[in-house]
């Protein structure tokens, strides 16, 4: 062909081959994708929870201004201060709703430590649910394995307290 494009020469099964090269890999591309979306969602989960348990703690542990050495904030206030930090992020529930902190998945603790108090500012069994990871199984040949795609997560921190009694005392 003067002057013109010059095609490459195909064979007949050529065209075929590639469709097939793209129907065994492009799942397996898809899954990839979908699993480094989850687990940076969940990362992400896990940075919102230690920083709210974070927060917790700073709050915890100032001592009030009036120089008498006892804390400025309550159990109760504190746990609004975390409160208040996931509400910041809109974190929600399994169920969609707004997440809502209660005795048995937020703990406000403190310990004698030779020279003061050690503050504890737990967040235990926050649920996650994993988005499509575990989904993936419906796809995969065979699907034996069944994957929960709830998680606990767990945060705690732990400062020093500036008050010298503790809440209570």
């Amino acid at each position: 062909m003067p002057g013109g494009l010059i095609r490459p020469s195909r064979t007949k099964g050529e065209a075929g081959n590639i469709i097939l090269e793209l129907a065994l890999t492009l799942p397996l591309f898809l899954l990839l994708i979908g699993g480094g979306l989850d687990l940076g969602m969940l990362y992400w989960n896990k940075h919102i929870l230690t920083n709210a348990a974070r927060e917790g703690a700073r709050a915890a542990v100032r001592a009030n201004a009036d120089g008498t050495g006892r804390p400025e904030k309550t159990t109760s206030q504190v746990q609004q201060v975390v409160q208040d930090y996931l509400d910041k992020f809109n974190y929600k529930d399994i169920d969609g709703s707004r997440l809502v902190l209660n005795s048995s998945r937020f703990s406000y603790t403190w310990t004698p430590d030779g020279t003061g108090y050690l503050v504890s500012v737990a967040l235990n069994q926050i649920p996650y649910k994993m988005m499509l990871l575990p989904d993936a199984q419906a796809v995969l040949p065979g699907g034996g394995w069944v994957a929960d795609p709830i998680m606990n997560l767990h945060s705690m921190n732990t400062m020093s307290a500036e008050w010298s009694s503790p809440p209570g005392s």
